[in-house]
């Protein structure tokens, strides 16, 4: 089961706070975390807590941050020659998480932005099962290694995340199309209205999930019955990263040859279980907890 991501990767430093701050506002944190992070690395990390093998590449800038970079990757088990360097700075960014779980975020790419279709190595590729990316990181290298994932019949996840237009080659490229109710609407498609996922899927998905926090979430499949996932009732410290455990969930139930409903219910159980834990780099589930986590939940 072996997972290929166009990856991104992102210092992340997070504070919690009462409630978001007004401009201008100075807040009192009562909790920080820097971590690891990145969406491309959140979905590298989950899959492989899953039992996904990871292969991929992500780029870094040359300055101290990069030293963080190499040190995540060998203690969660990465491989470091998924790594590629560029002159600048590594990504960073700051999140701020209220009481209810709710964050904002603002992220500087940094060498992210410098990944090109270059760098994406075809035989490796060759050798996923899966290929997932999402918009942290540039056009064209999503392009090249969703083209050549398509071509020998492998499956792709696009989390279209942070939101802009899709090129209609990558979405053509796309098998499964992962997007929150905000990207939903920006690609015109409102989850009440099944036309509207119909004609997304006509543009090359064929199955599209839009994530919608505490509602849970919603399946669409060519000429098929959406499907709906409840939302799991859990005590949410942090969202933060909990819609990447959710692709990530989504992909590996996938690989492990369950089917989309069942998959659906983990990928929640993912989600729901980062979103109980502060931070993200260490609220990821592992197999086993996601096992019991699903079998309490049935029981």
């Amino acid at each position: 089961m072996q997972i290929f991501v166009v990856g991104s990767f992102v210092v992340a430093c997070s504070v919690k706070v009462a409630r978001l701050p007004r401009a201008g506002e100075s807040l009192d944190a009562q909790d920080f975390v820097s971590e690891p992070g990145g969406k491309g690395f959140n979905l590298a990390l989950a899959a492989h807590r899953l039992g996904a093998s990871i292969e991929g590449v992500f780029a870094i800038g040359d300055d101290p941050f990069a030293a963080v970079a190499v040190s995540a990757f060998e203690g969660a088990g990465l491989a470091t020659d998924m790594l590629v360097t560029r002159s600048g700075s590594t990504g960073a960014g700051v999140g701020f998480v209220d009481q209810a779980g709710e964050n904002c975020l603002a992220v500087n790419l940094g060498a992210n932005r410098l990944l090109g279709a270059g760098d994406v190595d075809r035989a490796r590729i060759a050798r996923a099962d899966f290929v997932m990316a999402t918009f942290e990181s540039p056009d064209a290298p999503i392009a090249e290694a969703f083209a050549q994932a398509r071509s020998r019949g492998i499956r792709t996840l696009l989390n279209p995340s942070p939101s802009r237009p899709i090129d209609p080659r990558i979405l053509a490229d796309t098998a499964i199309l992962v997007v929150n109710r905000v990207e939903a609407a920006d690609l015109g498609l409102d989850v009440a209205d099944a036309g509207t996922a119909q004609a997304l899927l006509r543009a090359g998905p064929a199955i599209v999930v839009v994530t919608l926090g505490e509602e849970g979430a919603v399946v669409f499949q060519r000429d098929e019955t959406a499907c709906r996932q409840a939302a799991f009732p859990v005590a949410v410290i942090d969202t933060i990263g909990a819609g990447d455990a959710f692709s990530a969930g989504f992909a590996v139930g996938l690989l492990e040859g369950r089917p989309v409903g069942e998959a659906l219910v983990r990928a929640a159980a993912c989600g729901a279980i980062t979103a109980c834990r502060f931070g993200a780099f260490d609220a990821f589930p592992t197999k086993a907890e996601l096992d019991r986590f699903c079998d309490a939940a049935a029981g």
